[in-house]
């Protein structure tokens, strides 16, 4: 326990900084300025990465998967957390999603669905800071997706929101937010409906 203090105390010391300033005359709604807050204040907490380190969270990932498939839930579970900590050190948000798709899966086991939420939610989060930080279109709307799947709408506005702003000045990406979006309240109508 005490080297992953170290890791990270490390890792924390090489972090980068990105924020997306709010055009003049945004206003965020209660949820979604509750949701920017706790995304600024994450965003100095999550550690920038460093390159080549993309393997080693595969790598637990896949020995996850074996013993979550095997049914060996405490090995999946130890095994998960070594994951999202090779995560951390890596830059990749796609790293964060697929370590916050793991926790859901162990999430679908009876007793584990709040524990897995937010071990997920958090891993989301991460992936939208290093989406942002990449300026990763794809990477937002991911975290989106991801958000979509826990019922979180006011990140998943958020997210919706980060995609728009990266998306400036493409118009390929412009699409693929805007198509996002359309979807996004599609669903929305048709669950208040």
């Amino acid at each position: 326990m005490c080297g992953l203090v170290a890791v990270a105390a490390d890792i924390l010391s090489h972090q980068s900084h990105l924020t997306l300033a709010r055009p003049a005359g945004v206003i965020l709604t209660d949820g979604r300025a509750a949701v920017h807050e706790e995304i600024e204040r994450l965003e100095s907490t999550i550690p920038a990465g460093e390159p080549g380190h993309e393997e080693l969270w595969r790598a637990y990932l896949q020995v996850f998967e074996t013993a979550h498939a095997q049914g060996h839930r405490d090995v999946a579970v130890r095994v998960l957390y070594d994951a999202y900590g090779a995560a951390l050190e890596s830059r990749s948000w796609e790293s964060m999603i697929a370590v916050g798709d793991a926790f859901m899966a162990i999430g679908r086991a009876p007793g584990s669905r709040a524990g897995a939420r937010m071990n997920a939610r958090q891993a989301y989060l991460s992936a939208l800071i290093r989406a942002r930080r990449s300026r990763s279109v794809d990477g937002a709307l991911r975290a989106a997706a991801a958000f979509e799947d826990i019922d979180d709408r006011d990140v998943v506005e958020q997210c919706l929101y980060v995609a728009a702003l990266l998306a400036a000045g493409d118009a390929d990406a412009q699409r693929k937010v805007q198509d996002a979006r359309e979807r996004w309240v599609a669903q929305q109508l048709t669950q208040e409906s």
